[in-house]
């Protein structure tokens, strides 16, 4: 599919209507390219309102700020393009719900400028049953998507290619996130599913992640595709106790996945939290496809055991890489025991949360 690069300005005008179900939608209709008239579409609208963007290039000179919960439709991954205006290093969107909602973000694509900082969506304090699906992220620096606080939503059948140096990024509630239960199955994460990931170009070959967190977060990976070049770093993530959070992840599910590279140190490097690593198939060079370590505050491996957020119950099985079965590997097995901390085994009980989720068989509407 080809990317729209030339924006055509000329007449745009701002209607009004309603559209079946009892859904009222704001409706910007745009030939060419319009981020004021974008804007004025998202401002004018009422919680729970549609906001369709017609096919065009909207290039922004600051975020675009969403304080209620919305629909914003695009034309398609490939006709409607957000990107950023020269020189601009804003988020183009920035979620910050005033007025509790869902939110959903559809059939649009997000263009940055890698190296350059030029972030796609952010999306900040708590926002439950979200929904980012249909859309592509090219070259977004230094993430493409990043979620913070108790979250709960579905990152679905998207297209992320060469965001640099992490496409999706779940930082949680901290200790609070920490305070409740982690129940490996349950709806209370951040899904991200049926996406397709591409790292080919990358301008740090040292740093490309395309799912990392911290921070007492909670997400499941699952379903997606993984397609690499030759690049130093892992392609899934799960920080320890370090960077300045007050807590590292807390759970995570990563099952189900097809991670294949040229070359990767690493397919998932888990430095702390608890959870579940299954069925993923990987293909390719991989000096480690599963990889453990124990990440802290006073320097990697140097702590007595149990340390501050380490892997402690971790379940790992059916994972092959070209063909075999796959051997785990421990960067510090003074803190990281087999039959201890993680066990290669199907943990008792689990049972995976439904599939598809329930936010994508929503149809219409939010």
């Amino acid at each position: 599919m080809m990317f729209i690069k030339s924006c055509r300005y000329i007449l745009l005008y701002l209607s009004i209507i309603i559209l079946p179900t009892n859904i009222a939608a704001a409706v910007l209709s745009v030939s060419g390219s319009s981020p004021d008239s974008l804007e004025r579409a998202v401002n004018c609208a009422d919680p729970g309102d549609t906001v369709m963007i017609p096919e065009g290039c909207y290039r922004l000179s600051r975020s675009l700020l969403i304080v209620k919960p919305l629909f914003l439709m695009g034309a398609g991954e490939s006709k409607t393009i957000l990107s950023h205006a020269e020189g601009v290093r804003a988020w183009l969107l920035r979620v910050d719900l005033k007025v509790k909602g869902k939110i959903r973000i559809s059939g649009m694509a997000f263009e940055g400028e890698a190296p350059a900082e030029t972030p796609g969506i952010l999306m900040l304090n708590d926002p439950r049953d979200f929904r980012i699906d249909n859309c592509r992220f090219v070259k977004c620096s230094r993430r493409a998507i990043e979620v913070h606080g108790d979250a709960r939503g579905l990152i679905d059948h998207n297209i992320f290619m060469d965001n640099w140096y992490t496409a999706v990024v779940v930082f949680g509630d901290g200790t609070d996130g920490w305070k409740r239960p982690f129940r490996p199955g349950d709806s209370e994460a951040v899904f991200v599913e049926d996406n397709y990931f591409q790292q080919k170009s990358v301008p740090d070959i040292s740093m490309a992640h395309h799912i990392a967190s911290n921070n007492g977060s909670r997400y499941v990976f699952r379903y997606n595709t993984i397609a690499d070049g030759d690049i130093a770093s892992h392609a899934v993530d799960a920080h320890g106790n370090k960077y300045g959070w007050e807590r590292g992840s807390r759970g995570f599910e990563i099952y189900g996945n097809r991670i294949s590279a040229v070359h990767r140190w690493a397919g998932i490097n888990i430095r702390g939290g608890d959870g579940v690593i299954f069925d993923n198939v990987f293909e390719g060079d991989f000096v480690s496809p599963v990889h453990l370590m124990h990440e802290g505050r006073t320097g990697d491996g140097k702590c007595d055991y149990p340390c501050v957020d380490q892997v402690r119950e971790l379940y790992i099985w059916g994972n092959t890489c070209n063909g075999k079965k796959i051997d785990i590997r421990v960067r510090h097995p003074e803190i990281i025991q087999a039959g201890r901390d993680y066990f290669l085994q199907k943990k008792a009980g689990f049972v995976p949360y439904r599939y598809p989720h329930p936010l994508a068989e929503e149809k219409k509407g939010l």
